[in-house]
């Protein structure tokens, strides 16, 4: 006889509905931002905002440059 349950690997409840269910929570108790991300941005999407902040800076740099001629 075992002395503790065993427990499935495919719950009901997959883990980003937890996630979800937690951040609602913790918005509601104010303990989390409501305009903080429910998932950490990916490693794609961060280097797109790397990306797009590079070519923001640059166009900056360009429209400086023009408006000095």
């Amino acid at each position: 006889m075992t002395t503790h349950v065993q427990l499935s690997n495919h719950s009901l409840w997959p883990a980003s509905k937890w996630r979800q269910l937690v951040v609602r929570l913790g918005r509601q108790l104010g303990l989390i931002a409501e305009q903080a991300p429910a998932l950490p941005p990916t490693r794609r999407q961060q280097l797109l905002a790397a990306q797009d902040r590079r070519r923001a800076e640059q166009r900056r740099v360009s429209e400086l440059a023009r408006s000095r001629h």
